[in-house]
């Protein structure tokens, strides 16, 4: 056993790569989810109706 393995015998790479693409791929999906809602938002917006889109942008915004 090198000093590699010792300082790093617990560590694995995999697991921690898992970890990290996880919390990204949540981190991903929250923010695909707020988009759609978006989308869906302004899809039943009047064109005329400025105050519905600006509703929708605040939303998108704020994160919900």
């Amino acid at each position: 056993m090198g000093l590699a393995h010792a300082a790093f015998g617990s560590w694995d790479p995999l697991a921690a790569s898992m970890a990290t693409a996880g919390a990204e791929t949540a981190s991903s999906q929250e923010s695909w989810d707020v988009v759609e809602t978006y989308f869906e938002c302004i899809t039943t917006c009047s064109l005329e109706d400025g105050e519905c889109v600006t509703r929708c942008v605040e939303a998108l915004r704020e994160g919900s």
